[in-house]
Protein backbone atom coordinates (compact mmCIF):
# COMPACT_ATOMS: atom_id res chain seq x y z
CA UNK A 1 0.00 0.00 0.00
CA UNK A 2 2.67 2.45 0.57
CA UNK A 3 4.09 2.12 -2.47
CA UNK A 4 1.30 2.04 -4.18
CA UNK A 5 0.44 5.68 -2.51
CA UNK A 6 4.01 6.78 -3.71
CA UNK A 7 3.05 5.82 -7.23
CA UNK A 8 -0.30 7.73 -6.92
CA UNK A 9 -1.82 4.70 -8.13
CA UNK A 10 -5.32 3.15 -6.53
CA UNK A 11 -5.44 0.04 -4.69
CA UNK A 12 -7.61 -3.08 -5.13
CA UNK A 13 -7.51 -5.71 -1.90
CA UNK A 14 -8.88 -8.59 -2.27
CA UNK A 15 -9.93 -11.02 0.71
CA UNK A 16 -12.28 -13.34 2.38
CA UNK A 17 -15.55 -11.31 4.30
CA UNK A 18 -14.63 -9.89 7.53
CA UNK A 19 -13.10 -6.34 8.94
CA UNK A 20 -9.50 -7.07 7.96
CA UNK A 21 -9.45 -5.22 4.71
CA UNK A 22 -11.00 -2.50 6.08
CA UNK A 23 -9.11 -2.10 9.13
CA UNK A 24 -5.81 -2.57 7.03
CA UNK A 25 -7.11 0.56 5.23
CA UNK A 26 -8.08 3.16 8.15
CA UNK A 27 -4.78 2.10 9.79
CA UNK A 28 -3.06 3.04 6.76
CA UNK A 29 -4.82 6.18 6.75
CA UNK A 30 -3.77 6.78 10.56
CA UNK A 31 -0.36 6.83 10.26
CA UNK A 32 0.03 8.54 6.73
CA UNK A 33 -2.44 11.12 8.07
CA UNK A 34 -5.18 10.72 5.30
CA UNK A 35 -8.91 12.05 4.86
CA UNK A 36 -10.76 8.81 4.10
CA UNK A 37 -14.14 9.00 2.58
CA UNK A 38 -16.28 5.59 3.06
CA UNK A 39 -19.18 4.30 0.58
CA UNK A 40 -20.38 0.77 1.33
CA UNK A 41 -21.50 -0.58 -1.67
CA UNK A 42 -24.71 -2.79 -1.72
CA UNK A 43 -27.07 -4.52 -5.01
CA UNK A 44 -28.87 -1.33 -3.53
CA UNK A 45 -26.43 1.43 -4.24
CA UNK A 46 -27.90 3.54 -7.24
CA UNK A 47 -25.32 5.74 -9.11
CA UNK A 48 -27.39 8.84 -7.29
CA UNK A 49 -25.05 7.56 -4.25
CA UNK A 50 -22.20 7.87 -6.14
CA UNK A 51 -22.58 11.78 -7.47
CA UNK A 52 -25.40 13.45 -5.84
CA UNK A 53 -28.62 13.28 -4.04
CA UNK A 54 -31.17 15.42 -4.31
CA UNK A 55 -32.34 16.60 -0.51
CA UNK A 56 -34.85 19.09 0.75
CA UNK A 57 -32.98 21.90 3.13
CA UNK A 58 -35.68 24.59 4.84
CA UNK A 59 -37.64 24.91 1.35
CA UNK A 60 -35.18 24.33 -0.80
CA UNK A 61 -34.15 21.22 -3.17
CA UNK A 62 -30.23 21.04 -3.29
CA UNK A 63 -27.54 18.34 -4.68
CA UNK A 64 -25.80 17.03 -2.13
CA UNK A 65 -22.29 15.98 -3.26
CA UNK A 66 -22.13 11.78 -1.74
CA UNK A 67 -18.40 10.22 -0.50
CA UNK A 68 -16.91 10.22 -4.11
CA UNK A 69 -17.48 13.31 -5.10
CA UNK A 70 -16.57 14.98 -2.15
CA UNK A 71 -13.29 12.58 -1.87
CA UNK A 72 -12.37 14.10 -5.94
CA UNK A 73 -12.93 17.34 -5.43
CA UNK A 74 -10.99 17.62 -1.68
CA UNK A 75 -8.06 15.00 -2.23
CA UNK A 76 -9.48 12.41 0.17
CA UNK A 77 -9.07 8.68 -0.15
CA UNK A 78 -12.35 7.02 -1.27
CA UNK A 79 -13.04 3.57 0.43
CA UNK A 80 -15.21 1.38 -1.63
CA UNK A 81 -16.15 -1.60 0.35
CA UNK A 82 -18.30 -4.54 -0.91
CA UNK A 83 -17.07 -4.01 -4.68
CA UNK A 84 -18.26 -7.66 -5.36
CA UNK A 85 -22.07 -6.58 -4.70
CA UNK A 86 -22.07 -3.22 -7.54
CA UNK A 87 -24.53 -3.71 -9.86
CA UNK A 88 -23.26 -3.60 -13.54
CA UNK A 89 -25.56 0.06 -13.87
CA UNK A 90 -23.00 1.75 -11.57
CA UNK A 91 -19.90 0.07 -12.60
CA UNK A 92 -19.51 2.62 -15.57
CA UNK A 93 -19.48 5.27 -13.10
CA UNK A 94 -17.11 3.85 -10.84
CA UNK A 95 -14.60 2.94 -13.66
CA UNK A 96 -14.98 6.78 -15.28
CA UNK A 97 -14.28 8.35 -12.49
CA UNK A 98 -10.84 5.56 -11.83
CA UNK A 99 -9.75 5.35 -15.34
CA UNK A 100 -10.31 9.09 -16.44
CA UNK A 101 -10.54 11.14 -13.36
CA UNK A 102 -13.92 12.43 -15.00
CA UNK A 103 -17.42 12.76 -13.69
CA UNK A 104 -20.83 14.81 -14.60
CA UNK A 105 -22.81 15.56 -11.55
CA UNK A 106 -26.63 16.52 -11.55
CA UNK A 107 -26.40 20.28 -10.60
CA UNK A 108 -24.10 20.83 -14.30
CA UNK A 109 -21.16 20.50 -12.96
CA UNK A 110 -18.06 18.40 -14.83
CA UNK A 111 -15.65 17.07 -12.75
CA UNK A 112 -12.27 16.39 -14.64
CA UNK A 113 -8.52 15.66 -14.22
CA UNK A 114 -6.53 18.35 -12.87
CA UNK A 115 -3.94 18.51 -16.11
CA UNK A 116 -6.91 18.80 -18.25
CA UNK A 117 -8.73 21.67 -16.23
CA UNK A 118 -5.28 23.62 -16.31
CA UNK A 119 -4.68 22.90 -19.95
CA UNK A 120 -8.22 24.53 -21.05
CA UNK A 121 -7.49 27.57 -18.48
CA UNK A 122 -3.87 27.66 -19.96
CA UNK A 123 -5.73 28.14 -23.71
CA UNK A 124 -8.21 30.30 -22.41
CA UNK A 125 -11.12 28.20 -24.39
CA UNK A 126 -13.20 30.77 -25.85
CA UNK A 127 -16.59 29.33 -25.63
CA UNK A 128 -16.16 27.99 -22.02
CA UNK A 129 -14.89 31.69 -21.21
CA UNK A 130 -17.83 33.31 -22.91
CA UNK A 131 -20.49 30.88 -21.79
CA UNK A 132 -19.24 31.16 -18.39
CA UNK A 133 -19.26 27.51 -18.20
CA UNK A 134 -15.71 27.29 -16.95
CA UNK A 135 -16.95 27.96 -13.55
CA UNK A 136 -19.27 24.96 -13.93
CA UNK A 137 -15.72 22.73 -14.54
CA UNK A 138 -14.46 21.11 -11.29
CA UNK A 139 -10.39 19.87 -11.26
CA UNK A 140 -10.18 16.57 -9.42
CA UNK A 141 -7.38 16.92 -5.97
CA UNK A 142 -4.43 15.40 -7.25
CA UNK A 143 -4.49 13.37 -4.13
CA UNK A 144 -7.56 11.75 -4.67
CA UNK A 145 -6.78 8.18 -4.29
CA UNK A 146 -9.27 4.96 -4.62
CA UNK A 147 -9.17 1.52 -2.22
CA UNK A 148 -11.34 -0.77 -3.27
CA UNK A 149 -12.22 -4.00 -1.05
CA UNK A 150 -13.80 -6.71 -2.31
CA UNK A 151 -13.98 -10.84 -1.91
CA UNK A 152 -13.34 -12.87 -4.64
CA UNK A 153 -16.11 -14.44 -6.56
CA UNK A 154 -16.66 -17.59 -6.50
CA UNK A 155 -15.63 -18.48 -4.13
CA UNK A 156 -17.77 -16.22 -2.62
CA UNK A 157 -21.59 -14.95 -3.69
CA UNK A 158 -21.76 -11.65 -5.35
CA UNK A 159 -20.44 -10.57 -9.02
CA UNK A 160 -17.61 -10.70 -10.68
CA UNK A 161 -16.07 -7.34 -11.52
CA UNK A 162 -16.18 -6.00 -15.15
CA UNK A 163 -12.63 -6.32 -16.89
CA UNK A 164 -12.74 -2.47 -17.47
CA UNK A 165 -12.37 -1.89 -14.11
CA UNK A 166 -10.59 -4.75 -13.42
CA UNK A 167 -8.11 -3.85 -16.06
CA UNK A 168 -7.72 -0.67 -13.73
CA UNK A 169 -6.13 -2.23 -10.66
CA UNK A 170 -3.63 -4.53 -9.35
CA UNK A 171 -5.22 -6.72 -7.04
CA UNK A 172 -3.49 -7.85 -3.86
CA UNK A 173 -5.36 -10.66 -2.00
CA UNK A 174 -5.56 -10.05 2.45
CA UNK A 175 -5.75 -12.84 4.08
CA UNK A 176 -6.84 -13.71 7.63
CA UNK A 177 -4.16 -13.99 9.99
CA UNK A 178 -4.01 -17.21 11.40
CA UNK A 179 -4.50 -18.08 15.45
CA UNK A 180 -1.25 -18.98 16.31
CA UNK A 181 0.20 -15.90 14.55
CA UNK A 182 -2.22 -13.82 16.19
CA UNK A 183 -1.60 -15.26 19.38
CA UNK A 184 2.39 -14.99 19.26
CA UNK A 185 1.87 -11.63 18.16
CA UNK A 186 -0.16 -10.86 21.66
CA UNK A 187 2.46 -12.69 23.61
CA UNK A 188 5.20 -10.82 21.92
CA UNK A 189 3.27 -7.59 22.85
CA UNK A 190 2.48 -8.55 26.19
CA UNK A 191 5.91 -9.64 27.11
CA UNK A 192 5.53 -12.80 26.51
CA UNK A 193 3.57 -13.86 29.56
CA UNK A 194 0.37 -15.55 29.24
CA UNK A 195 -0.45 -17.53 26.03
CA UNK A 196 0.74 -20.82 26.54
CA UNK A 197 -2.29 -22.97 26.13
Amino acid sequence: MGQKSQLAQDMFLLGPPGPLKRRLVMTMAELCNWEVEYLHISKDTAESDIKQRREIIGSSSLFIDQAPVRAAIHGRVLVLDGMENAERNVLPTINNLLENREMSLEDGRYLLKQETYDSIMKEGSHELVENANHSKLVPVHPNFRVIALSCPVPPYAGRTIDPPLRSRFQCRYVDELATSTVLNNVSQAGGGGGASQ
